[in-house]
């Protein structure tokens, strides 16, 4: 909780650049023409084209939601959640509140499992806690299947999302019992039908919702997606998609952007063939058709990764989150963005803000961890020639990731040279508590406690790492060492011949020499 308090208060801090809004939003060629392009033909002239936000959550209340959740005050996640689906029920306008409110549950930490029995336990009769363990369970399905392409997964893992998406279709079904209107239920049943292939369910989930709410951006654009080449449609079935939605668009200007979907990931498709300035058009003429956040956030990506412009990326991205300020995608590339930068301060901000929307989330996690050990690296640079310096990376990196045993020995070698003994201990001591088999963290710990002839401590501490791996030849021949230091040279000679027998060059060397000394000593 304590975690969860410090992001409010960062991203309450954080929120001013949200009121600024980028100018041109075409700022790249756009004459270029990518080879074998779809092109949208059957848009009308002169549909509305939307260039503002839609009303959504705030940083601040995401925060407040999952405090909620992990405080288990299930009343006050009811009633917030059954305002957002009333407001829903009256203006369309109201469904990415619905939609950022439920995804807010769309993680997959273990131990909501629970949260989420205590959530049912406590309002059976709501449809809340259905819907949200529902989008658990949604990702879990994806967290078992991996998002590599079909022939890259394994049976198992298929097996792993089926078993997971029944659990999330039952769920959402349970809570279309309680209410039958709500939008967001539907699309997690359009979502697990788009990907398990059920082109009936898929059908079927559509139909309900747009009877419900015809003019409904998130749904239709849920639509798109299920209908994108990879998932086996065509731009032509996306084009038809957003025809039929024109009709609609008067009263959402947000649907004309749905033809920029098909030129999004035509983009997508052509950064990944290295076509990078025809992937430029592509997103500029997606976002002729409206501000979307994907497709700044997609222009962001091309920027940052391929073209090396930081500027016009970090200008993109946060339109990006000028748009849509609930998506952790974007979090996470601004944060890598401010990082390229230099900008660590911001940089981090933004990781913590990622892990908000979706705390464990896998790619954020490995931004997290590949950050921590770039910055533990630039430390080891300069370890030698200024530890100072060296501590200033290590503690940039612990910022970044404080689940690093590494980074914690090497900040704790920098402190024992610069002979500050007790920061040494403490951060061996943190070291060892994550990592327990961190065999140089054990080894720093025995210089530090040298300096104060410790024996005793120092032997606790390789009998705990002996336990852990006993075949570990060098642990055998440090704890000779303090043996010997102790004078308790029987058990010093038990343990070099143990290093001995488990291949030790040092130890049998010294197990000869010694044991030798003992035989004359016991001859004489």
């Amino acid at each position: 909780m304590v975690l969860t308090i410090m992001l409010i208060a960062i991203v309450i801090t954080g929120s001013l650049w949200l009121s600024k809004k980028i100018g041109n939003p075409f700022h790249f060629i756009t004459d270029v023409k990518p080879a074998g392009r779809y092109d949208v033909t059957r848009a009308s002239k002169n549909l509305p084209v939307l260039r503002e936000p839609k009303d959504t959550l705030t940083l601040d209340q995401v925060a407040e939601m999952r405090q909620y959740f992990e405080n288990q005050d299930f009343e006050a996640l009811n009633l917030i959640l059954e305002d957002f689906q009333n407001d829903l029920e009256i203006d369309t306008g109201a469904e990415f509140k619905v939609h950022d409110a439920f995804s807010i549950f769309e993680t997959t930490l273990p131990h909501y499992a629970k949260l989420f029995e205590a959530w049912l336990d406590y309002s059976p009769e709501r449809y809340a806690p259905y819907l949200a363990r529902a989008h658990y369970y949604y990702a879990k399905g994806w967290q078992s299947r991996g998002h590599r392409i079909a022939k890259d997964t394994s049976a198992e893992q298929m097996s792993g999302m089926r078993f997971y998406f029944q659990k999330s279709a039952a769920d959402a079904e349970a809570a279309l019992d309680i209410n039958p209107r709500l939008l967001k239920a539907y699309a997690v049943q359009l979502c697990i039908a788009n990907i398990t292939g059920d082109n009936g369910g898929e059908v079927a989930a559509i139909g309900k919702a747009l009877d419900l709410y015809p003019d409904s951006f998130l749904i239709r654009s849920t639509y798109m997606w299920a209908n994108e080449p990879r998932w086996g449609g065509s731009y032509a079935e996306m084009e038809a998609i957003a025809k039929e939605a024109e009709a609609y668009a008067q009263d959402n200007p947000a649907l004309t952007s749905l033809y920029g979907f098909i030129y999004c990931d035509q983009g997508r498709r052509m950064m990944r063939r290295k076509k990078y300035r025809q992937a430029m058009a592509h997103f500029n003429r997606a976002i002729s058709y409206g501000d979307h956040w994907s497709f700044y956030k997609e222009r962001a990506r091309c920027y940052h990764y391929y073209l090396k412009d930081p500027g016009l990326a970090l200008e993109d991205i946060e339109q990006s989150i000028f748009i849509r300020p609930t998506r952790q995608e974007s979090y996470r590339l601004r944060s890598k963005i401010h990082y390229k930068n230099k900008d660590m301060e911001n940089a981090l901000e933004d990781l913590l803000a990622a892990e908000l929307f979706k705390p464990g989330d896998s790619k954020t996690q490995a931004w997290r961890q590949w950050a921590g050990k770039n910055l533990m690296h630039q430390g080891n640079k300069v370890f030698e020639a200024d530890f100072n310096q060296a501590v200033e990376k290590y503690n940039l990196s612990i910022s970044f990731n404080p689940d690093s045993a590494e980074v914690y020995y090497w900040r704790g070698a920098a402190y024992y040279r610069l002979e500050q003994f007790e920061p040494a201990l403490a951060d061996i001591e943190t070291s060892i508590d994550i990592d327990a088999r961190h065999f140089d963290s054990y080894l720093m710990m025995d210089y530090i406690l040298l300096q104060t002839k410790e024996w005793d401590k120092i032997i606790g501490y390789w009998d705990r790492y002996i336990e852990l791996g006993p075949d570990h030849d060098r642990a055998y021949l440090e704890r000779a060492g303090t043996y010997y230091h102790q004078k308790k040279y029987a058990k010093s000679l038990k343990d070099l011949k143990s290093a001995c027998d488990l291949g030790n060059a040092e130890g049998c060397k010294r197990y000869a020499k010694y044991n030798l000394n003992f035989a004359r000593k016991s001859a004489l």
